[in-house]
């Protein structure tokens, strides 16, 4: 096998957002959240998919516990002095159809053979690493823990972003690049998000543009472009709030856009 490490000896993509440097003071920041599933993914991408390893849920297992260990004592000998925290997550995303019963949701194990197979891999894989880990890993339906103060995660799952309640005292930390990134910069997770510089990251639109197929798929053309031209009309940018979207929906005359849009809120 070929496991491909990053300079820090652990999965490459773990290891090059950390090599960036961004993380090595914990400047004003009092908690780190890892998903679970990303560092899962990390770890599988450590591999080709032609080696037998990209499926092997012992093997990795085994390389997911020797990341997480290696990104706790990176927090303890990183943090100076300050009570920085550390929490792994792992988001079984059971609850999502629930929680967004209008989205097109993206369901894995309703998709191909493969997608099923991946899927349950990755679960088994989480599974045996919070079974290693049992206090330190704390299991979620859909989204994150609470965090105290400042916090930075490390997720490719943007509906993480979207179920926070605080979203001006986090950053996002991007796998590969390091680069960290405030709420006004998530846009970029919406599929073709760098074409939608005026529209926030949020409960709404991740629904109507999708998160390029993660959890949501976009919604019709037509719903998109009813959004777009909100967006243009009342001015919103990439920061705006979620309860001036909602405000910006509910004075909308009454019909069908008004209404259906509601229901996503």
């Amino acid at each position: 096998m070929t496991r491909s490490v990053g300079a820090l000896g652990i999965s490459v993509g773990t290891s090059l957002c950390l090599e960036a440097g961004t993380l090595q003071s914990f400047r004003n920041v009092d908690e780190v959240l890892f998903n679970l599933r990303t560092l899962v993914r990390n770890a599988r991408e450590s591999y080709t998919r032609e080696e037998a390893e990209f499926n092997d849920v012992e093997q990795l297992t085994k390389d997911v516990a020797g990341d997480i260990t290696f990104l706790a004592k990176y927090v303890e000998t990183h943090r100076n002095g300050r009570p920085v925290k550390m929490i792994v997550y792992f988001p079984t995303y059971k609850g999502i159809a629930s929680k967004y019963p209008k989205a097109d949701i993206k369901d894995p194990l309703k998709g191909t053979e493969k997608q099923i197979e991946e899927e349950k891999i990755i679960f088994k894989v989480c599974e045996a690493v919070q079974k290693k880990y049992e206090k330190l890993i704390v299991k979620t339906d859909v989204g994150m823990p609470s965090f105290g103060g400042n916090g930075i995660v490390l997720t490719h799952h943007p509906v993480d972003l979207c179920e926070t309640s605080g979203v001006t005292r986090l950053k996002l930390l991007e796998s590969y690049t390091g680069v960290l990134k405030a709420y006004p910069d998530w846009y970029t997770k919406l599929t073709n998000g760098k074409k939608l510089m005026g529209i926030p990251l949020n409960r709404l639109t991740i629904q109507v543009f999708g998160d390029n197929s993660t959890n949501f798929k976009a919604s019709s053309s037509g719903i998109r472009e009813v959004v777009k031209r909100l967006a243009d009309e009342h001015n919103w940018s990439s920061a705006t709030s979620m309860s001036r979207v909602r405000s910006t929906i509910a004075g909308l005359p009454p019909g069908i856009e008004r209404g259906g849009l509601m229901l996503m809120l």
